[in-house]
Order: C-alpha cells, then sequence, then structure tokens
C-alpha cells in the first residue's frame, strides 16, 4: 500500500513552498490567484493521495469493500471511485466516516495511517468517549471587569470526537465554539475554534472509566477575554443537570476559583483533589 503514497512527500513539499511564496507575496494580481489556484489543486492531490490511502486501510478492517460501503452508507460503485480517485467525497460522507470510526477530519484526510492505527483509534475512542453523555451544563467565572464575580453558564455537546461549547447569556447563545476531542492516557483535551471569537480550549482530567458515565468535574478552561483582547486561563465545571447559579453561588465561587496566599507560583495546575470535589457536590445535588 506503499504505492498508494508515492510521491507525497514531494507534493508535500510543493505545497510548504507555494503557501509560503503566496504569503510573502502581498500583491494581489492575476498571477497571485493563478499561484493560490495551483496551490489549491494541489493541496488537493496531497488530500486525495492520503484520503484513498486511509480509505484501503478502513477496507482492510472491515473485510471487504462491500462491507465498508454498507457501514458507511454508500454504494459500492460510488467507494470504488473513491478509491480509484474518480471522485472525492462530500463534506457530509466524510464527516459521517470521521463519527463512525471516531476520528478526526484531520486525520481522515492529512495523516496517513496504518490499520492498527484506526483499530487504536477505534478501540481507544470506543471505550472512553462512551462514558459522556451527550449534553453537559457548565459554568465559568465571567473575565468582564464589570461583571466580576458572577458565573456564566453555557451547553457542551460531545457526540463522538465532535463537540460544540455554547456560551450563553438569558438563554440565549452569545458565543459557539465547535472542535475536536482529542483523548490521551490522562488527559482529554477539547480544540475548538470560532470564526468571530478565536480559539477556545479544555483539558481535563481523564475520568474514572469505574464511575460508569460522567457525571461531572473540574477542567481548564483557555478563552479569550475582555473584548478577545487578552488570552485567559480558568476553572470550568461540568455538570450532567443544570444547576441554580444564585443557589448554590457561594460553592461553585469556591469551586472555580483559585486560591493563592501570597505564594509565587510558576503556573496553575487543577488537581486530581480538585477535580474529586467538584464530582462530590454534583454527586450531592444528584442524591
Amino acid at each position: 500500500m506503499k504505492n498508494d503514497l508515492y510521491g507525497l512527500d514531494k507534493i508535500d513539499e510543493k505545497v510548504k513552498s507555494k503557501l509560503a511564496y503566496i504569503k510573502s507575496n502581498t500583491d494581489i494580481n492575476t498571477n497571485h490567484l493563478n499561484e493560490v489556484k495551483f496551490l489549491k489543486n494541489t493541496i488537493y492531490e496531497k488530500t486525495s493521495c492520503i484520503f484513498v490511502h486511509n480509505l484501503k486501510r478502513l477496507i482492510q478492517i472491515e473485510g471487504t469493500q462491500k462491507n465498508l460501503a454498507r457501514k458507511i452508507g454508500l454504494s459500492e460503485d460510488l467507494l470504488s471511485k473513491y478509491k480509484s480517485s474518480e471522485a472525492f467525497p462530500s463534506i457530509e460522507t466524510l464527516i459521517y466516516i470521521c463519527q463512525v470510526y471516531n476520528i478526526s477530519l484531520d486525520k481522515l484526510i492529512g495523516t496517513p495511517l496504518s490499520v492498527s492505527d484506526f483499530e487504536k483509534l477505534m478501540d481507544k475512542q470506543e471505550m472512553d468517549v462512551c462514558i459522556f453523555e451527550e449534553k453537559y451544563y457548565v459554568y465559568f467565572l465571567v473575565t468582564n471587569l464589570n461583571r466580576e464575580g458572577a458565573i456564566h453558564e453555557g451547553i457542551f455537546e460531545i457526540n463522538a470526537d465532535y463537540v460544540i461549547f455554547k456560551i450563553l447569556s438569558n438563554d440565549e447563545i452569545i458565543k459557539q465554539f465547535s472542535g475536536t476531542c482529542t483523548i490521551e492516557e490522562k488527559l482529554i483535551t477539547f480544540d475548538m475554534r470560532d470564526l468571530n471569537y478565536g480559539t477556545a480550549f479544555i483539558n481535563m482530567i481523564k475520568p474514572n472509566i469505574n464511575k460508569n458515565k460522567y457525571v461531572g468535574g473540574s477542567a481548564l478552561l483557555m478563552l479569550p477575554s475582555d473584548a478577545n483582547s487578552k488570552p485567559c486561563a480558568q476553572k470550568i465545571i461540568f455538570s450532567k443537570i443544570k444547576l441554580d447559579r444564585n443557589k448554590h453561588y457561594n460553592d461553585l465561587k469556591k469551586l472555580l476559583s483559585f486560591y493563592i496566599d501570597g505564594v509565587s507560583l510558576e503556573h496553575l495546575k487543577i488537581s486530581q483533589s480538585e477535580d474529586e470535589s467538584a464530582y462530590n457536590f454534583l454527586i450531592k445535588l444528584l442524591q
């Protein structure tokens, strides 16, 4: 299957070279537009090459081309066209394949994977993501100086490795980020973006699978604050149930705050005990 990737390094170098040229060329003219068009075609060539390679790996996992076609809802004829590079899947088909195999779009079309890579991704995601509910309420402190001390409420939706983070005000969505979930040995990272509001990251300690479904806990949120002009890192609470922010304000404020008594720190981190404190608080509300 190495033939699928023949010349990929040369294509990749071509993309990097052309991209560097276009970034450094500030003149917008016909020649420049032709360069952009050529670069797009080259990127497509690279992407198609990687996708065909990974598609053949999926066929190996499923045993036959027929089995794969059935699993992802395609005709064998169309799948054959994808396999031979005669056609390229629509975005909805690519997203569906990603969700079926618990893999990010970037990996599916951007990284040549082996059969064992796919199997590890499938086993890992199926084992770990299944402990999450599809929807959680999230709470974090407002960073706007005019509302300092207030607590934001949001909704966090998890579907395989695709996530949506909605920040609410009076039950109306004011910001929304979407992205992917990466599960590592001890940490889970949510990497999300929005065209208007930039990038948001959430890191959490990998939940204990012995707890069955994830009830909630604390995590570290990195989000632009003050009209997206300043970077900000703060705690965020996940909860499977909607909380009364007024009734539980003192408890939430305590769980969401960092405490420093005149000590110089090189870094801030969320400890296992802090995560357990948030979990225990939520368990009491559920009983």
